[in-house]
């Protein structure tokens, strides 16, 4: 009798562990919608998608990152410097289009110098990245002197304000850039060769799966989401500053473990990756209803980050 009831414990564990972040997003989501009739309104709802849609393209690029065991903490300096030069691109030439390119362009290659440090340098993640958020955000703190740059394109901003079948083009967008990373990973060998590099990179070798490769275009996937993540930012602030996206990159990181994703690569969903982005977004869009500053969304997410990462630790001890 005691080893069934142990049996049927470490099977409830399992079952929290591998679905906890859909038990978290309905708790959550009940939460807010009994103490806050607003939240539960189909305008606010719609609103949770717009206002963090750049958020969410911005953690689907980091799973790609974290898949193969590494971290992208560069990713909020290089919205910050990308959507700078950007703007400035757009108010000089009034093309939207060539700032487009341009951000789109110069992320991607960020993402491949990430990827090549870490993958041919062999420099820790951790640490390459981190330079590198110092580096684009100095530069863009150095480019603009701090100062806040304005008279952005309507072009630009009506990605915001412009709608489609009632939504927002941003989240049209948001949604586009799901659909295109979800059939690459689901309906192509890359997710195979992705997790491989992930869960054991001499394995994957020996498989004769280019590990280098798998793991630069992992970081340039997640460049190039910075980049659109970048240009939804600039349109839904219809202004660009080298202070956005400061804690961005944890923020991501966190959504995606919380997510199902191990800290140590080869496993997750990019679904998952999305709900743990959207129960960010929730919680900071219920925080604001409740009139707490944002020193409080301060607190919660750093809770969720320390919750993210114990929960990672228990998967890898239960071997999930």
């Amino acid at each position: 009798m005691r080893e069934n009831a142990d049996k049927s414990r470490l099977t409830i564990k399992e079952f929290a562990l591998k679905y906890g972040i859909y038990i978290g997003f309905v708790l959550v989501f009940t939460v807010f919608a009994v103490t806050r009739e607003k939240f539960l309104t189909v305008q606010n709802l719609i609103n949770i998608l717009d206002q963090y849609a750049y958020f969410i393209v911005c953690a689907m690029g980091m799973y790609f990152v974290v898949m193969v065991g590494g971290v992208d903490l560069s990713s909020g300096g290089l919205i910050a410097l990308s959507s700078v030069i950007g703007a400035a691109i757009m108010t000089s030439t009034k093309s939207a289009l060539l700032g487009c390119a341009v951000v789109l362009v110069m992320c991607t290659l960020a993402g491949i110098i990430n990827g090549m440090s870490v993958a041919k340098l062999g420099l820790p993640a951790f640490i390459a990245t981190l330079a590198f958020e110092n580096i684009w955000r100095g530069t863009a703190y150095t480019y603009t002197s701090a100062q806040t740059l304005s008279g952005i394109p309507s072009s630009i901003t009506s990605l915001y304000f412009t709608k489609m079948i009632g939504i927002r083009l941003t989240t049209l967008i948001m949604i586009g850039v799901f659909i295109i990373l979800f059939y690459l990973m689901t309906f192509t060998g890359y997710s195979k060769k992705l997790y491989a590099v992930g869960g054991n990179k001499e394995a994957a070798k020996v498989m004769g799966i280019k590990a280098t490769i798998m793991m630069v275009s992992a970081y340039a996937i997640c460049g190039c989401c910075s980049g659109i993540s970048s240009v939804l930012l600039v349109s839904y602030m219809a202004s660009a500053s080298a202070s956005v996206a400061s804690s961005l990159s944890l923020d991501c990181i966190a959504a995606v473990i919380i997510g199902g994703a191990s800290a140590n690569g080869g496993e997750g969903k990019l679904t998952g990756a999305v709900v743990g982005a959207l129960l960010f977004a929730m919680i900071k869009n219920g925080l604001n209803l409740m009139g707490l500053s944002y020193f409080y969304q301060l607190v919660a997410t750093g809770v969720i980050i320390y919750i993210a990462c114990a929960i990672d630790r228990q998967r890898v001890k239960a071997g999930l």
